[in-house]
């Protein structure tokens, strides 16, 4: 009986072949859509899965009124942090400063690289569960050091152990490598981020910080 209808099924479609056509052409352009629709949405659900408690990390926003304008952004005076943890300490296992992420020159001896990176606390490690490659969750207790990404450690030294060793950070300051972490994935939203100094450092060397 299936065989039957299939049959009857095929000589509809050759009868009417403009019909077929745009029945199914309509089919597959439908269900295109929709496995389109679910990849985005999987990669979308999939940002920072890998991270421990992803779905307890928040990002401290402010929102000024400017003109009758409502504006929204990820500035925020350097003081908030140290009043936020006098404040509220105890309802935070971490709270932690961050730079704008921006491009920075690396230099090892004569090897330069112009990469993206950020200022952090330095307990970024943990917050963002970090797997290090070497070093500790504490890399970033001094001020003049610097974590880098498995890619960022490969290019300035190739094969050689970089820990311990001198880099020149923004032309002008000289920071000891102290960890070297496995790069995010690129369903992160820190994808891009190959170097990590401490924040610190950031307020010891910008006095408008």
């Amino acid at each position: 009986m299936l065989k039957n209808y299939f049959k009857i099924a095929w000589r509809n479609m050759v009868k009417n072949k403009g019909y077929s056509a745009i029945n199914i052409g309509g089919l597959a352009v439908g269900m295109a859509v929709a496995m389109l629709i679910a990849f985005w949405m999987y990669d979308e659900l999939s940002f920072d899965k890998s991270i421990k408690n992803y779905d307890r990390i928040a990002q401290v926003m402010q929102r000024q009124t400017f003109n009758g304008n409502i504006y929204t952004g990820t500035a925020i005076p350097a003081p908030l942090g140290g009043e936020m943890k006098s404040r509220y300490g105890n309802d935070f296992k971490y709270l932690v400063m961050a730079s704008w992420q921006g491009e920075k020159i690396l230099a090892a001896g004569d090897k330069k690289l112009v990469v993206e990176g950020n200022y952090m606390g330095s307990d970024v490690t943990r917050m963002l569960s970090l797997r290090m490659k070497s070093g500790s969750h504490d890399a970033l207790k001094d001020p003049y050091t610097i974590i880098l990404s498995t890619e960022t450690a490969k290019a300035l030294f190739g094969d050689e152990d970089p820990m311990n060793t001198t880099l020149k950070l923004g032309g002008t300051t000289d920071v000891k490598v102290t960890g070297v972490y496995e790069d995010f994935s690129n369903s992160s939203a820190f994808r891009k981020l190959k170097f990590i100094a401490p924040w610190d450092l950031l307020v010891a060397t910008e006095k408008w910080v």
